[in-house]
């Protein structure tokens, strides 16, 4: 209702009203610096002090009889019949923290206390209220002390919900922060009961706690190690961290609580232990204590125990004993100077299984900073399988019957076999750790290192050295040639390079030897071909005087005898001729020159066919390719050669296939005639090899032999296909790519 400013005969009429216990009211109320309200039991109001005046703007003539409630906004105090119960039955309410509703409209905050008037019985008769005012540029607010005011500003500046009750839980005073988590206005929240701010269902034991906090006051957190919610106005909860502050006041002890909304914290903290869940790996989490605050399924599963029975336990009840006692101080130095690295760095670490079983496992340490303080999560990778695997390798490596020597990007040795220790003369301690160029003579060791970076550069399996002699170094400062190639492996730790290193020095002599055996056998050849030749010359010479002198004087037998001295000699010859060829048939490439291989095929068949009843035939793609020529016209003029004059027939045909594989030419020459038996197929290949009696055909027998180690010099392989039904077929690979020139 709205209030009226009335005229002095209400006032007095008011002042009829009071009796003796009124009367004394009358007289402190007159008295009294704070403005003092006298109500009677109908909640009216029968006095009303000067201060009263100034703080609310009616006088007592405009205010007497109305209700004193109308003085404040809706819902800021109790109902009258409450305040009339509660005073009844001895309780004060104390200084509490309220608005006013002023006469011309405006809500201005106001310290507030209500307390019963008695009569000379000492039965309630009224109630007296004690209104202060604290808002800012009144000039009551000025009785408030300096540490007051200042006490009020940090308090409403403060960034988090700031709430002050007193014994009974009732808010007496709350700051924007609060106004805006919450979403009450200040005023439905002063003088209210805390539990408004909480969820219902902890309604029931939060008089117990406050009371047990109230006897033993002190600056903690309140529900340590319990989720603590909140209650909106609108009905929803969220998460909160409170502090406890004990106030010491005129009117007894307040406890001042700062809240923190810690929703976001909350989501951050569900994404956090989301992405943990998921992982691949084990994740622990631990605080300084060395306590496990959570864990994730695969720790669960690589550990053997269940997630309840890991939290709150010590982290070394998954640690082997023998490591459990250095381990506390380990961890304290880590959180003295926590950064994210590997735990344990070039030491063996292991784990402990549930059943008491150990295994290698791999750790990673990271630092997370929470509002409980400094945590370490620790990923942790069961390396069981890579060390079985690891074992494997170092088995293979040292049952290799060469040296082998693994080295890291820096060029230290990391791994070294038995063969490593015999060859070069060392213990395996006197190599691991040491740079590789221990084992290269010096004056390979300046462009070592960049040989070796540009290797990491593009690692591949390859030799070392391509083209070059490579050389080791013995402990004793002898060298010996070396062959060596390069294998990339890749590791937890990064690339390595494994080099299999085989001492040739035997091999060397060997071969020098073999060099050295050849020329002399070439040169033995050459003298043998050139010093036979003459005699032979010499007795086919008087062969042939002796068939023109003895013409008339001969009968038919001895003429035959003699031509067969001519024919054994001028084969003789041959096998001279073919038998030098043989020997240098390795030496055959010559000079690569441009071949448009089918014009060669033509040509060699024009030669080597005087019968014009035989037919060639050139079937497939035919290359037009830098090649030996000469080799491979020794080659196909042996084989068309061979196919003409061994035909069974006076007439027959050739065919001659090319095609082209990856690393080849493939050519095939077949004939007609009748083949080559069964019986022949393993020799034909060999040296002085003819299928008939040698007085019957011309040649040495050594033309197949030659081909094919013509064919086989250059890398290719000729083979003997089967008889189809007729004829020989031989196919030979020839390489598109020339191997060498002279």
């Amino acid at each position: 209702m709205a209030l009226q400013d009335n005229n002095g005969p209400v006032y007095s009429e008011m002042q009829n009203h009071l009796n003796e216990q009124h009367a004394l009211l009358a007289a402190i109320v007159a008295s009294a610096d704070d403005a003092i309200i006298g109500s009677d039991l109908n909640g009216n109001i029968i006095s009303w002090n000067r201060a009263a005046e100034i703080l609310f703007g009616y006088t007592a003539a405009a205010i007497y009889q109305h209700p004193f409630t109308n003085l404040f906004p809706a819902g800021q105090l109790p109902d009258h019949q409450s305040l009339i119960k509660l005073l009844k039955q001895g309780v004060s309410i104390g200084n509490f923290e309220t608005m006013r509703r002023c006469k011309d409209g405006a809500e201005l905050p106001v310290a507030l206390s209500i307390s019963a008037i008695h009569d000379s019985r000492h039965e309630v008769i009224g109630l007296s209220l004690v209104a202060r005012d604290f808002s800012v540029g009144h000039r009551i607010a000025a009785r408030l002390t300096r540490s007051e005011r200042h006490f009020r500003q940090l308090v409403d500046s403060a960034p988090n919900a700031m709430v002050m009750i007193d014994s009974r839980g009732l808010i007496e005073m709350v700051n924007a922060q609060a106004e805006q988590i919450f979403g009450y206005g200040r005023s439905e929240l002063l003088g209210k009961p805390m539990e408004i701010l909480i969820p219902a269902r902890f309604h029931g034991q939060h008089p117990r706690l406050r009371a047990g906090y109230f006897s033993t006051p002190s600056i903690r957190a309140m529900g340590r190690g319990r989720d603590l919610f909140g209650l909106r106005k609108d009905g929803s909860e969220f998460p909160v961290e409170i502090g406890l502050n004990p106030i010491e006041t005129d009117d007894g002890i307040k406890v001042l609580s700062a809240i923190v909304d810690i929703s976001e914290r909350k989501r951050q903290e569900e994404r956090f232990r989301l992405v943990v869940e998921a992982a691949p790996n084990a994740m622990i989490m631990i605080d300084s204590r060395g306590i496990i605050e959570m864990v994730n399924t695969q720790t669960e599963h690589i550990f053997g125990y269940a997630r309840s029975e890991l939290l709150g336990q010590p982290m070394e009840i998954l640690i082997p004993a023998r490591f459990r006692p250095q381990h506390p101080d380990l961890r304290n130095n880590y959180f003295t100077a926590p950064a994210t690295r590997s735990m344990g760095s070039g030491r063996d670490l292991f784990g402990l299984h549930k059943d008491g079983s150990e295994f290698p496992v791999e750790i990673g340490l990271n630092p997370i900073e929470t509002a409980d303080g400094l945590k370490v999560l620790s990923s942790i990778v069961d390396i069981s399988e890579r060390k079985r695997q690891e074992e494997r390798f170092r088995l293979v490596v040292e049952a290799a019957p060469n040296a082998m020597v693994m080295i890291d990007s820096r060029g230290l040795i990391e791994m070294v076999n038995s063969q490593t220790e015999h060859i070069f003369g060392y213990a395996r301690s006197d190599l691991l750790g040491q740079p590789m160029e221990m084992l290269i003579p010096a004056r390979f060791r300046p462009q070592h290192p960049g040989l070796r970076d540009s290797y990491f550069a593009t690692p591949s399996t390859r030799a070392m050295g391509m083209g070059r002699d490579l050389f080791g170094l013995r402990r004793d400062g002898s060298e010996f040639p070396v062959e060596i190639g390069l294998n990339p492996i890749e590791t937890a730790d990064g690339l390595k390079v494994l080099s299999a290193i085989v001492d040739i020095s035997e091999r060397k002599r060997f071969t020098d030897e073999l060099s050295r055996r050849n020329k002399e056998l070439n040169n033995f050849a050459y003298v043998a071909s050139h010093d036979l030749k003459s005699p032979l010359r010499g007795v086919d010479q008087l062969a042939t005087w002796l068939t023109e002198d003895l013409a008339d004087k001969i009968d038919e037998e001895s003429n035959e005898h003699l031509r067969l001295i001519r024919v054994r000699i001028k084969r003789m010859e041959k096998l001279l001729d073919d038998l030098l060829l043989y020997f240098r048939a390795g030496q055959l490439g010559g000079a690569v020159e441009m071949v448009d291989m089918s014009e060669l095929v033509k040509d060699v068949f024009e030669l080597c066919c005087t019968n014009r009843n035989f037919e060639l035939t050139l079937e497939g793609d035919f290359p037009n390719s830098p090649t030996h020529k000469v080799a491979l016209e020794l080659v196909f003029r042996n084989l068309i050669n061979n196919a003409i004059k061994h035909h069974d027939k006076p007439s027959g045909h050739l065919t001659v296939k090319a095609s082209t594989e990856e690393n080849h030419f493939v050519f095939e020459v077949a004939d007609d005639g009748a083949g080559i038996a069964e019986e022949h197929r393993e020799r034909v290949f060999g040296m002085f090899q003819t299928l008939r009696p040698r007085d019957e055909v011309e040649g040495s027998g050594m033309g197949l032999a030659v081909i094919k180690k013509t064919i086989e010099s250059l890398g290719g392989v000729i083979t003997l296909g089967p008889n189809h039904p007729r004829g020989a077929t031989f196919r030979f690979t020839w390489p598109r790519k020339p191997t060498f020139n002279e």
